[in-house]
């Protein structure tokens, strides 16, 4: 490290967060390491965040103030690549730290000089109170990424240098930190902590709420590029029929049940890119899934008595194990009722 050179940068984009940005603030100044410089970039708020920020009296303190609101992927490509530290720390203007996330996820990236980021468990407060397990592995994170980000940003510390290449991408907005991590997975290696190390504050006011139609589009734009990792023949099996099936609920026929069946076979047999252990899981996680819309949840659109019967004869024997053992319960705990 250069003389001065902090070893974390704690990358801090803000705006309009004055209600929560205190505790935001507080969390970060009081954890057990203290060798990091904290690099506010505001988007032009227009409330007292700012205020708020410059009252404190740190010199490890460094804002940016933007001349013009251009969204948050350009607050973190800017934060990004005036960072100095070896490390950098992504923190969210109105979530929490654990005191000793850093410490921890330091001493990890320290001893396991394999791995590019450190992420943790999360847990929600405010609006919902759930806790949210990210799979450990670098392994697990990948194949798990066809099913969800894997991958909290907010939560994650990065060896800068491993991502000096990698900007985040403005077309992916309201997504842009899950498509960061599977354009970067391949050559950066990543791992969760399993412990509770950040505070997710849900509210009303988030990107989740209000951008929610354009994160299922680019949800869907960057699944179909990490499924198409896995060499299939994409004019049989086309992106059209793949989203039918798996992002929607609209009407399906028995056939292209059974032809998606086949799909999810073609992908395991193909497969020379993800672990095959925790393929097969995510795949049987996505069939498992829509089987037991259509059977036990009544999402699915125009499905009635006669087209599940016939959708036996098409399962799977493990799906149909499911289905029969889900609905002789179901049946029994109704006779005892009577």
């Amino acid at each position: 490290m250069k003389p001065n050179q902090p070893l974390i940068s704690v990358v801090l984009p803000v705006y309009n967060v004055e209600r929560y940005v205190t505790e935001t603030m507080d969390s970060i100044l009081k954890q057990t390491i203290q060798d990091f410089e904290i690099i506010v970039i505001d988007d032009c708020s227009t409330d007292k965040t700012l205020d708020i920020i410059k009252s404190y009296n740190d010199e490890r303190i460094k804002i940016y103030e933007k001349e013009e609101n251009k969204g948050l992927v350009d607050s973190l490509n800017i934060g990004f690549k005036i960072a100095q530290g070896k490390y950098i720390a992504r923190v969210d203007g109105d979530d929490v730290n654990a005191l000793n996330r850093f410490e921890k996820q330091l001493n990890f990236l320290e001893a396991n000089s394999c791995i590019a980021a450190c992420g943790s468990w999360l847990k929600a407060f405010g609006a919902n109170n759930v806790i949210l397990k990210h799979k450990e592995t670098h392994e697990e994170i990948q194949s798990h990424m066809l099913l969800s980000n894997a991958m909290s940003m907010g939560a994650t510390m990065l060896r800068r240098k491993l991502y000096l290449g990698f900007d985040f991408d403005k077309t992916m907005q309201h997504v842009e930190d899950y498509d960061f991590w599977v354009r970067t997975i391949w050559s950066c290696k990543l791992h969760n902590l399993q412990e509770v190390l950040y505070y997710y504050r849900a509210h009303d006011e988030q990107v989740s709420y209000l951008f929610k139609q354009i994160q299922l589009k680019n949800d869907i734009i960057i699944k179909l590029n990490l499924f198409k990792k896995i060499k299939y023949n994409q004019n049989l099996y086309k992106d059209d029929f793949v989203i039918k099936i798996m992002f929607t609920n609209n009407y399906i026929t028995v056939s292209e049940l059974s032809f998606f069946f086949k799909f999810t076979n073609i992908l395991l047999k193909n497969n020379n890119c993800f672990d095959s252990k925790y393929l097969e899981e995510v795949i049987n996680k996505i069939r498992r899934q829509i089987v037991y819309n259509i059977y036990f949840t009544g999402i699915r659109k125009k499905i009635d008595k006669q087209w599940r019967i016939k959708a036996l004869f098409v399962m799977p024997y493990k799906e149909l194990t499911f289905i029969i053992k889900k609905k002789l319960i179901k049946f029994g705990v109704n006779a005892i009722k009577k």
